[in-house]
């Protein structure tokens, strides 16, 4: 840490000194433009105009050991060029691995591909989409997921049911997005002011992404159980469907409105979905008496598909106590 003192010119200006260290390390000279921005405790960050456009991150894999997590891993932490160069030829077995592993992180494209190596790159900038509008279709895409998995359950349409799980991958894919723009808004004050958020929110928006990406798997494992329903041939009495439908209905509402006050910063609407975490907590806990009496054969299945409903509401709740907290 170092120290400097305000000097005070004849105009009137303030001036500060600046460590000749880091103007040499930003590659700097007289004339180059300097953006300041004030951080949440007040302070000054001192940024090299167009700074994040000339990170280069690389990272080189080495190793075939979890190839896929590797690549997952260097996506999350920002590198820009990920080279897999595992020292011998690379198999058709581990380059098809490969294709896998970047079709479900987005941005990412095979750019140079030889008998050795292969370099992927990520043609997305980290800036080119808001992380809120990003949030806000990972959010539609689960909540859809979630009605449908009810329409699914209420007709036993089971071509519905299968397409959900595309739909969860996609959810997938925007959440390893998110994470990455955050941890890149986190490490550079000046990609966070383009994607439109500030530091101090990260955190929650991460929290809030990974239990938006919750609702999204949740609703994939209800509509596998649909499914299994229907290959089992199990007869789920129509009582029992439609409580159920009701606990779920319930749930949807509680992490609609808690969505709504997320992205509206909405503590009031927050507080009123948390109000409502005792009367859907007794609403699931009634509808596993009336399990017992009604439909106790199949009750390991229906029982798993109220718990799946539950953890979804739970989540809505979540949701809410990152606003109102």
């Amino acid at each position: 840490m170092e120290y400097r003192k305000l000097q005070k010119s004849k105009s009137g200006s303030f001036l500060i000194s600046i460590p000749k260290e880091w103007v040499k390390k930003k590659g700097l000279d007289s004339g180059s433009l300097i953006k300041l921005i004030e951080s949440e405790e007040g302070g000054l960050v001192l940024l090299p105009e167009g700074e994040e456009e000339k990170e280069e991150n690389i990272a080189i894999i080495k190793t075939i050991e979890n190839l896929e997590k590797q690549i997952r891993t260097q996506y999350l932490l920002g590198a820009n060029t990920i080279i897999v160069d595992l020292g011998k030829k690379i198999s058709s077995t581990i380059r098809e691995e490969i294709k896998n592993a970047i079709s479900k992180l987005i941005g990412l494209e095979i750019i140079e591909e030889g008998i050795n190596s292969i370099t992927i790159q990520c043609l997305l900038q980290p800036t080119s989409i808001p992380v809120k509008s990003v949030l806000k279709r990972s959010y539609s895409l689960a909540a859809s997921m979630h009605r449908d998995a009810e329409i699914a359950l209420l007709e036993g349409d089971i071509e519905l049911a299968e397409v959900i799980s595309k739909r969860d991958e996609e959810v997938d894919r925007l959440y390893f997005l998110i994470v990455r723009q955050l941890r890149s808004a986190i490490r550079n004050y000046s990609i966070a002011e383009k994607l439109g958020v500030k530091p101090i929110e990260c955190l929650d928006l991460r929290m809030a992404a990974k239990y938006i990406e919750g609702i999204a798997d949740q609703s994939e494992i209800i509509a596998k159980n649909v499914v299994k329903i229907h290959n089992e041939k199990i007869d789920i009495d129509k009582e029992i469907i439609n409580e159920l439908l009701e606990i779920s209905h319930m749930a949807y509402n509680l992490h609609e409105e808690a969505s709504q006050a997320l992205f509206k910063r909405d503590v009031k609407l927050a507080n009123k979905v948390i109000s409502k975490n005792n009367e859907f907590k007794n609403k699931v806990f009634k509808f596993n008496e009336l399990l017992l009496v009604k439909q106790s054969k199949f009750s390991t299945i229906i029982n798993s598909i109220t718990m799946h409903i539950y953890q979804i509401g739970e989540y809505g709740i979540d949701l809410a106590e990152l606003v109102s907290f």
